[in-house]
């Protein structure tokens, strides 16, 4: 049974944004160093938990009081700290004794659970025993209310996404008179009871989260004291303040005089703590930024912008006693990881141990073929979720029984509707919640974050939360909503370092997936229909099956998978347009990619736009993280190895798998977001025509009626949508020049481990992109289509209600488009990597290429259509252009490149314009004072001073 008790500040009333919480795609999610635990004898402390969500965060620690003295770890004092009483009044002469336990406790409400509580008016105490020091317990700390933005989204537990600091394993601990609550390092132990584990001890800490006195002597018969828990956890322990200024550097700071706790619930699993904190700034700041720091721009979303209030959920609960044993994590499988620095073995490689992430999950009949589990992982519809979406989402979440089942757990998840009477405090349950979320700057679509028993891995619970953007917006989606990508679909400022997105980090497939949708609508001609017809019976099925495929993707995430980029090359083109296939089986190897909408020409055959089934790597990935084992270790091991083995076997190129920082190298043209299938000149072909279809579409448009009053930007947000898909066309092309298949094999395999992409391919792709995005024919709208192409002047005003984002401007430039992506493609393909990685790639083939991708073939290349003469007089984007090559040229000339090959081949290629313009100016008879030839002596004297100028090293 679970009690509830609302203290008195009522008055403290809470003004929100219209938080509705959500599940979100974030699928942000790196990994975080999780409390870490020093090794204490009888016990081994395990590992740094990892989520799954994009970026850091810093989360310094305010302790009420400062601490009384040093801290001791479990593993250097051995023994707990004295309980209190007289003893410890006399081993501390001269300290002050606190009051009787009975006189604290006078007058106050006792309400029994896991640990007792007290309270009287806004007073709250805990009541310990001497077994409670020293516990191993978890801090699960959740943003109830937050300010929809600022990396503050209410509803949403802890994680790496900044949401609130972290989970923690901590411990209450007593020293003389003050009790502390102690962040334990996990993150470094030994074997307990050896001379290492006395090292380790001695060489890392524990962090202080909080310290109060004690508030009582104990109590005769049992010991016990009292803890003011409202003191306690009132401080900034989560570091918030420096969240909000790390966001809007506006000073705001913890005002205590009016942060409280609001409610306190105990169970016999748990204690569940609110708290609403104050904070507050008395100078709204716009200074400018420092280099490299944001503007300091006020909240946006408050009445007044000094003032804001948060309130925090601490859930405290004890960490299993009986601990599941953890399961290793393999390279070639996608789980988030909970890492250890364990120092008992001196010969091992490493010191570091990685368990992956997953749920306790054991059958009820272990020798049955098909069992239920003993306990299911519940997922949770909040109320907050819209009654016409909670089939889709409920469908989403199922939809991974399948691959349960076929490891003999049935029914291992389950779904259920929230009550106004059940409360939803589930840490240590076995439980996740799915919300639907109402921010005011739109930032992540979706995302899932877990919190993890550091010492195994185990996920102790989850969330899910799915802005309302990513519904709402579809049918009148603008295309200033949604922030530009850049090559190959990764928007500009996107973390690209190998932590990101270990769930907790900044997942952006149902960000993504939802500007897919909107283009998907549109495509369609249904954009204009689910305006007048919002529940037109192919809208509402075209969003339902996005919301299922967003759900499915965030549910793994919950389950410890991570994204894998490599299944979307499991279909040929043929087979994605196949309607049953696509609907029955999937489009892709695995809902964990993020796939672009599956969409085709009008009037041609056209499979499912999104995935709505698992794929084989799904149910592969859950046999190896949930497959029941029996036997020894050592056969529990080579089970294990046996399930990861299959990856390496013939045929299975379904279990490929790559992640998010094998995308972020851009290495590997297999490994990369919104491609599909695995003939990717025959997907960029088929983007290139959707793009053009939604031009001609409209300039069709273009003179008519908007579909609705509201939609003043519909021509625009055509036009962006075509803009888009051509720009990630070129991503996928830009990946295979260089391109360098990885693959995660253990040595022996069989397979080569890093191969070179095959010469004909990469110059196809190479051909392809220069025609399209360099030759001499430029993407062309009518002149009557550019007069169209005005903003939402609201919008306009109002700003596009993204972080950092630039103003809605009036004019849009599409030669600028353009040119931003030509500038992309410039830098890559002029790149020193790009040329390093050809001159490594010519050496991995010279036993097997006998005419491999060349250097000088891609510069020669390039120079002759960025150079070329069109028919008739040349238009300005084409100047502009060679400019850009131009400076390009001159800067790597001067710089030198990163080898001799690769200066060598600047020079050439400097030495042939030079001459090439050269016969150009003399040939040229016309106007000396044209446009033309103004612009190309221009070139030719940056060309031949940078050839002239002395060479400038830039690397040590």
């Amino acid at each position: 049974m679970t009690h509830s008790l609302s203290l008195s500040r009522t008055a403290l009333a809470i003004g929100l944004l219209g938080a509705l919480s959500a599940c979100s795609h974030l699928p942000w999610l790196a990994t975080r160093p999780g409390p870490a635990a020093t090794a204490q004898a009888g016990a081994t402390a395990p590992a740094r938990q990892h989520t799954s969500q994009p970026t850091s965060q810093p989360t310094p620690r305010a302790p009420v009081t400062p601490p009384a003295g040093p801290v001791a770890t479990k593993a250097s004092a051995g023994t707990a700290p004295p309980a209190g009483g007289q003893g410890a009044a006399a081993a501390n002469s001269g300290a002050n004794t606190p009051p009787p336990f009975e006189q604290v406790a006078r007058g106050a409400e006792r309400i029994q659970g896991w640990l007792p509580v007290w309270r009287r008016q806004d007073k709250v105490w805990v009541e310990l025993k001497p077994s409670d020091f020293n516990r191993p317990m978890y801090l699960s700390p959740r943003l109830r209310t937050g300010l929809g933005e600022g990396g503050l989204y209410g509803g949403l537990i802890a994680s790496r996404f900044g949401l609130v600091g972290r989970p923690q394993w901590v411990e209450f601990r007593k020293l003389h008179q003050q009790v502390q609550l102690v962040a334990v390092n996990a993150a470094f132990m030994a074997q307990a009871g050896t001379p290492r584990s006395l090292a380790v001890a001695q060489a890392f800490s524990p962090s202080l989260l909080a310290s109060v006195p004690l508030a009582s002597a104990p109590r005769a018969q049992d010991e016990a004291v009292l803890v003011e828990l409202s003191a306690l956890m009132l401080g900034d322990i989560q570091g918030l303040g420096a969240q909000l200024n790390a966001a809007f550097r506006q000073g705001h700071a913890l005002d205590g005089r009016n942060s409280a706790v609001t409610d306190v619930r105990v169970s016999p699993t748990g204690l569940t703590l609110d708290v609403v904190q104050h904070f507050y700034t008395a100078n709204l700041s716009a200074a400018a930024p420092a280099p490299g720091q944001a503007a300091a721009n006020p909240p946006s979303g408050l009445p007044d912008a000094r003032s804001l209030l948060l309130n925090l959920r601490y859930t405290l609960a004890p960490l299993p006693e009986a601990m599941p044993q953890p399961r290793p994590a393999d390279p070639r499988v996608g789980y988030f990881t909970t890492t250890v620095n364990d120092f008992s073995n001196d010969l091992a490689r490493t010191p570091r141990v990685r368990h992956i992430n997953r749920w306790r999950l054991d059958k009820q009949d272990p020798a049955a073929a098909l069992s239920p589990p003993v306990r299911p992982i519940v997922y949770w519809l909040d109320h907050s979720i819209p009654t016409e979406y909670r089939p889709a989402i409920r469908e989403g979440v199922l939809a991974w029984n399948a691959a349960f089942e076929a490891i003999g757990i049935q029914g291992a998840l389950e779904v259920r509707e929230a009550t106004d009477t059940e409360p939803q405090d589930m840490v240590g349950k076995g439980q996740a919640i799915i919300r639907w979320m109402t921010n005011h700057r739109p930032s992540f679509g979706a995302i899932g974050p877990t919190h993890v028993d550091p010492r195994t891995g185990e996920i102790l619970t989850a969330d899910i939360g799915i802005e309302s953007l990513s519904s709402r917006s579809i049918r009148v989606q603008r295309s200033q909503i949604l922030p530009g990508l850049g090559m190959g679909g990764m928007p500009p400022g996107a973390p690209t370092d190998g932590t990101t997105h270990a769930h907790g980090e900044h997942c952006q497939h149902g960000e993504w997936a939802t500007e897919q949708l909107a283009m998907g609508l549109a495509m369609h001609g249904f954009d204009g229909a689910a305006a007048e017809q919002p529940d037109a019976p192919e809208v509402r099925a075209f969003v339902e099956a996005y919301l299922k495929d967003v759900t499915m993707h965030e549910v793994g995430h919950t389950l410890g998978l991570r994204h894998n980029f490599k299944a979307s090359q499991w279909r040929t083109a043929a087979e994605l347009d196949q309607a049953d296939l696509t609907r029955r089986h999937g489009l892709a190897a695995s809902v964990m990619d993020y796939l672009p909408i599956n969409l085709n020409l009008p009037g041609q055959p056209a499979g499912a736009p999104f995935q709505t089934t698992l794929g084989p790597y799904d149910f592969w990935a859950i046999e190896y993280g949930y497959r029941p084992l029996t036997g020894s270790a050592d056969q529990q091991r080579a089970a294990l190895r046996a399930v990861a083995d299959r990856a390496e076997h013939p045929g299975q190129e379904a279990l490929a798998y790559g992640t998010d920082e094998d995308n972020a190298l851009g290495l590997d043209p297999t490994v990369q977001v919104f491609d599909l299938g695995n003939e990717p000149l025959a997907f960029a072909a088929r983007r290139l025509a959707l793009s053009g279809a939604l031009l001609q579409r409209a300039e069709a448009q273009s003179g008519q009626r908007a579909a609705t009053v509201d939609d003043a930007a519909h021509t625009r947000r055509l036009v962006g949508y075509a803009l888009r898909e051509r720009e990630r066309a070129a991503g996928v092309l830009l990946r295979q020049v260089g391109g360098l298949l990885t693959r995660r094999d253990l040595p022996g395999s069989g397979r080569d481990r890093l191969e070179p992409l095959p010469a004909a391919q990469q110059q196809a792709a190479l051909q392809m992109l220069l025609g399209h995005w360099m030759g001499a024919q430029s993407l062309r709208l009518s002149p009557r289509l550019q007069r169209q192409m005005a903003p939402d002047y609201f919008e306009r005003t109002e700003g596009t209600g993204l972080p950092n984002a630039a103003p809605v401007v009036t004019d849009f430039s599409v030669a600028e488009q353009v040119a931003q992506t030509q500038r992309g493609l410039l830098d890559a393909l002029m790149s020193d990597t790009l040329a390093v990685r050809l001159l490594d790639n010519i050496d991995r083939v010279r036993d097997r290429e006998a005419r491999p991708l060349t250097l000088r073939a891609l510069q020669t290349q390039l120079r002759e259509v960025v150079w070329q003469r069109p028919e008739g007089e040349p238009e300005p984007w084409r100047r502009n252009l060679q400019r850009e090559y131009v400076n390009r040229l001159a800067v790597a000339l001067v710089r030198g490149g990163a080898r001799a090959d690769v200066r060598a081949q600047w020079l050439a290629q400097g030495r042939a314009l030079e001459a090439e313009l050269k016969a150009s100016l003399k040939a040229d008879r016309g106007d000396a004072l044209s446009t033309e030839v103004a612009h190309r002596r221009d070139c030719l004297e940056t060309l031949q001073r940078s050839l002239q100028a002395a060479v400038v090293r830039t690397t040590p």
